[in-house]
């Protein structure tokens, strides 16, 4: 909540006190009269448009011009508990206008405010009763912010006493945040492109903003990172297509982060919702929204897209809302416009500001942020559960040290749960905003599969419509597209059973289903589609399939890789400590991705383990030579954990699995020994192939 302070008041309170601001006896500083009065004008506008940051370096001066001056000091303590960095000058400097004028009955709710900044809630509290205890009728407003912040007061001393301790906050850093401001961050599903908004030196529009606008003298663009190696790339902007000299900000993100959603301000309006795709590398020029999320005389500010692309959720301080900026949801036409448009009701929003909303890709989970409800001070991050019925449960304070007195908000998930990110700043900032970094503890873990692969087209990566259908009554459930340049697609799937449609602009159609009724937690499927020109036909976890294709393509003088399969050995073979190698479980080079071959395989150990129900086993994964020791360690993990998604998918109970990547420690072949391997470092080579493989080491029986 932002604390609307009457000058009206002050000014009365400045005319009561004995020394004119004008009449110092003693100069501290260079100013002259002249210059501290238009240094005051400028000030008192700063703080009338909310540039407090603006506003206490200007009241500074002027109370170091004259440190007796009340009204200096008073307004310096004011301003003071809006920056990290002073919050403790701020009680100072107000005990010491309240003592030297015990009758300012108003100093007690900038006191309160004050001893809430610094985390002392009993004073904090104190302040607010002492204030309310005197305050005049005409105060009415004033009376409702005292009252709401005595609650906020309350809620921190009873959230802060339960600090969650298992959710471990830090600064994202370098190369992410710098100096300037960094803000917005918004995530694909895979958390493997981070897009958010920067102000700062790199800024298209420079320094051209007026001071009036804010405290920071930059316009906003819109900036991308990439995750490789598990740590975050350069960021660099996102293009001319979208940063322009205005503002562009980034607000959301769709689940396979092909979509992207901009707030603009153009002619002079409040702030609209943009949408810009991602084509091969390149992004679109953004395009305002069809439909009724924008209105002429609103601001919309924040968006995010529920993972099957039909619902909009976004924020908007429109008539007929409950109070200030309230959160709304939109669906999807037929003809690609948003329409039905609807509050999100009183459970939601409050009369205070509510913004910032995230649903999470498991489609019922909302994370918003809010000045109301059980807020500690400013705006919180809250979350509210989508019911079986269609509503949204009480919201819920994440807590301490998510949530602190300063401004928390535009948090994000990733879909598996264990990373999330928001903006905030205080005395951990690298800037005036930074992003943070949630490694998630106490927060409910998404029960979803996220089917991420590749589309190719005669073994090329193509971009191609992606159909989702319910089994179980043919309903449409989204429409995705891989991207043309690299054929990847994410899809973010609740439990159930569904048909997959892939079909390419040329008319080639391969169909697949993905049964998910089992699943109890979060999990990874890998899952390639191959289309080839003649056959239509797509290798898909069925050997008669496969024969198909490799017999149709035999016509066109074209071949699949071999299959090489070792048959596993009854049950009777399978004692406790005997390993057998899946000869034909085979990744790309520096991928964990399933090749569509492998799955033949895997689907025999599915039926064995159906049979054998007590079957544990360890499946182990292990990487070519290529690469550092370490990062192979990683990748070879990633790979077995991919093996195990796929039979976990396939209703084995994820219990009977130990995944262990062993990297390059135990190769299976020399390979330096082969020319063809040793110095090209073909990928081709057999030797390289056959260290590329996993293990099925029996555990117990």
């Amino acid at each position: 909540m932002k604390i609307k302070i009457s000058l009206r008041l002050l000014t009365i309170l400045m005319l009561l006190t004995s020394m004119s601001i004008f009449g110092q006896t003693e100069e501290v500083n260079s100013l002259s009269k002249k210059e501290a009065k238009q240094l005051l004008e400028q000030a008192e506008q700063d703080f009338e448009e909310r540039n407090y940051l603006d506003a206490l370096d200007k009241f500074s001066q002027l109370h170091e011009y004259d440190q007796k001056d009340i009204y200096y000091k008073m307004m310096t303590g004011i301003c003071a508990t809006f920056d990290p960095n002073q919050k403790e000058k701020s009680v100072k400097l107000l005990e010491e206008v309240k003592q030297e004028n015990p009758e300012y009955g108003i100093i007690n709710f900038y006191l309160g405010k004050a001893y809430a900044v610094n985390y002392d809630f009993d004073k904090s509290i104190q302040h607010f009763n002492f204030y309310l205890a005197t305050a005049p009728a005409d105060e009415a407003e004033q009376v409702r912010d005292a009252n709401q912040m005595m609650k906020n007061a309350q809620n921190a001393k009873e959230i802060l006493a339960d600090t969650i301790h298992e959710n471990i906050i830090e600064n994202v850093g370098y190369p992410i945040n710098s100096q300037y401001s960094e803000y917005v961050p918004v995530i694909s599903a895979d958390e493997s492109v981070m897009i958010f908004t920067y102000r700062g030196i790199k800024s298209v529009g420079g320094d051209k903003v007026p001071q009036s606008m804010g405290s920071e003298p930059y316009f906003e663009d819109v900036f991308i990172a990439y995750k490789k190696n598990g740590e975050w790339t350069e960021p660099v902007s996102i293009g001319a297509n979208i940063n322009t000299e205005g503002h562009d900000a980034a607000i959301g993100l769709s689940v396979d982060g092909q979509t992207l959603f901009i707030y603009k301000s153009e002619n002079n309006n409040l702030g609209d919702i943009y949408v810009s795709q991602l084509e091969g590398n390149d992004w679109t020029k953004p395009k305002k929204l069809d439909g009724d999320v924008n209105k002429n005389d609103s601001w919309e500010g924040s968006a995010s897209l529920s993972a099957n692309g039909k619902t909009l959720y976004f924020s908007s301080d429109r008539e007929g809302g409950m109070g200030g900026r309230d959160l709304y949801k939109a669906e999807l036409q037929t003809d690609g416009s948003w329409g039905n448009v609807q509050n999100l009701g009183g459970m939601i929003n409050t009369i205070y500001n509510d913004d910032a909303p995230f649903i999470h890709p498991d489609g019922r989970t909302l994370y918003f942020a809010s000045e109301g409800h059980t807020s500690i001070g400013g705006y919180d991050i809250f979350s509210s559960i989508l019911d079986e019925y269609g509503a949204f449960t009480e919201p819920k304070n994440m807590g301490y040290p998510i949530n602190t007195i300063d401004d928390n908000r535009y948090f994000v998930l990733s879909a598996d749960g264990n990373t999330g990110y928001y903006s905030g700043g205080g005395v951990a900032s690298m800037g005036e905003q930074d992003i943070f970094k949630i490694t998630t503890g106490r927060i409910e873990k998404p029960v979803l599969a996220l089917l991420l692969g590749n589309v190719y087209f005669n073994d090329v990566p193509t971009g191609s419509f992606m159909n989702l259908y319910k089994s179980t009554d043919g309903e449409l459930e989204g429409i995705f597209k891989s991207n043309e340049e690299t054929g990847k697609y994410v899809m973010a799937l609740a439990p159930g059973r569904y048909e997959i449609e892939v079909e390419l602009e040329s008319g080639e159609i391969v169909r697949d289903s993905i049964r998910l009724d089992d699943i109890t937690e979060y999990i990874e499927i890998y899952k390639d589609f191959r289309i080839y020109s003649d056959s239509a036909l797509i290798v898909n976890n069925n050997k008669a399939l496969a024969d198909a294709l490799a017999e149709a393509l035999k016509k066109e003088n074209k071949t699949v890789d071999t299959l090489y399969t070792d048959d596993i050995k009854s049950a009777k073979d399978l004692t406790a400590g005997k390993t057998f190698v899946l000869n034909n479980i085979f990744y790309d080079f520096d991928k964990a991705s399933l090749r569509n071959e492998s799955k033949v395989e895997l689907d025999k150990l599915v039926g064995l383990f159906k049979e054998y129900s007590e079957l544990k086993v360890e499946i182990s994964a292990h990487t070519d030579a290529r690469g550092s020791d370490d990062y192979n360690q990683r990748l070879s993990q990633r790979r077995a954990n991919s093996v195990v998604n796929y039979l976990v998918a396939k209703g084995i109970k994820k219990n009977r699995f130990v995944a262990a990547g062993k990297g390059e420690s135990e190769p299976y072949e020399d390979c330096s020994k082969y020319t063809e391997c040793g110095e090209t470092r073909n990928d081709e080579c057999p030797c390289y192939q056959k260290n590329r493989r996993t293990e099925f080491k029996v555990l117990g029986n």
